[in-house]
C-alpha cells in the first residue's frame, strides 16, 4: 500500500449537525470523527494522505496533526471541486487513488486493503465501495450496467421515485486510476439543484468515455454509515460502544 495515495475530503461545515463547530470535530466513542477514515488510512500503510480541509481548518489539522498534506478548499464546492483542491499534488502520480469522506467512522485498514486488492485484480478505471441498506435515505443509489458494471451514481436529492427505491448505496468511498480520473475533474458541471460539483459524476464520465466502472459491496452494511446530524452521531456512538465491549469479553 505505499505505493497508493488517499485523499480525504473534510472541508464540509456539516450544517445538518445544529452546531458551530465542524461535524468532522464531534466526538463518536472519544475520538473526533475525522480522526477514522485518516487512522484507517495510516494502519493501512498508504504512502501518503492529503487532507481537504475548509471549514474549521486549523482546528481539523491540530487533530490530525503532521502525518498528513493538507491543501485548503476555499468554497465549498462539494466533493469534486474539493478533489480538484488535490489534484496538483498528484499529477506525477501513476498508482491507485483513494478517495473517503471524513465523516465514515467504521472504515478499517482491512476494508480500504480489500478494495484496492479488488481494483487490482480487476482493473476498471474507478471501483466504488457500496453496501445495501434497507432504508437508504439520502445515500446516492448505485445504478448497475450489468451484473458488474456502473452506470452512474445518482444523488438522492436529485433522484426520480424509481431510482430512489434502489437499496445499494454509495460509500463515498472510491479507488480510482489516478491518471484516468484527474482529467476529467475539469469536465464537472455543477448541479443544477445545489450548484455543486459532485464527485460522483466521474462514474458517469467515466462510462461515457468506455471506461469500466465495478463496485465492491461489503457484507457489513455499518461499514460505510455517515455521519450527518446529531441522531447519526449518537447511533454512530452506540455502535462503536457495543462492537468495542463486544471485542473486550
Amino acid at each position: 500500500m505505499k505505493d497508493v495515495r488517499a485523499v480525504i475530503l473534510a472541508a464540509g461545515e456539516g450544517t445538518r449537525m445544529r452546531s458551530a463547530l465542524s461535524k468532522l470535530v464531534h466526538r463518536v466513542h472519544y475520538r473526533a470523527l475525522v480522526e477514522f477514515p485518516a487512522r484507517a488510512c495510516v494502519e493501512s500503510g498508504i504512502g501518503k494522505t492529503i487532507v481537504v480541509v475548509g471549514y474549521q481548518a486549523e482546528r481539523i489539522k491540530s487533530i490530525l496533526g503532521d502525518g498528513f498534506t493538507y491543501v485548503y478548499q476555499e468554497k465549498r464546492l462539494g466533493t469534486g471541486d474539493a478533489l480538484r483542491r488535490a489534484a496538483p499534488l498528484l499529477e506525477d502520480f501513476d498508482g491507485e487513488l483513494l478517495v473517503l469522506p471524513g465523516d465514515a467512522p467504521f472504515i478499517t485498514s482491512s476494508m480500504l486493503i480489500r478494495l484496492v486488492r479488488y481494483h487490482r485484480e480487476r482493473r476498471p478505471a474507478a471501483t466504488i465501495l457500496t453496501a445495501l441498506l434497507p432504508n437508504p435515505s439520502y445515500y446516492g443509489r448505485i445504478i448497475r450496467d450489468g451484473y458488474l458494471g456502473v452506470k452512474k451514481i445518482v444523488e438522492a436529492k436529485e433522484a426520480r421515485p424509481e431510482e430512489l427505491r434502489i437499496k445499494e448505496v454509495n460509500s463515498g468511498v472510491y479507488c480510482f486510476d489516478t491518471q484516468k480520473v484527474l482529467p476529467l475533474l475539469s469536465r464537472l458541471t455543477p448541479s443544477k439543484v445545489t450548484g455543486e460539483y459532485y464527485l460522483t459524476d466521474v462514474i458517469s464520465l467515466l462510462h461515457q468515455e468506455g471506461s469500466r466502472v465495478e463496485a465492491l459491496k461489503s457484507e457489513d452494511p455499518t461499514i460505510i454509515l455517515g455521519v450527518n446530524t446529531p441522531e447519526e452521531l449518537r447511533k454512530a456512538d452506540k455502535i462503536m460502544r457495543e462492537r468495542r465491549l463486544i471485542n473486550n469479553n
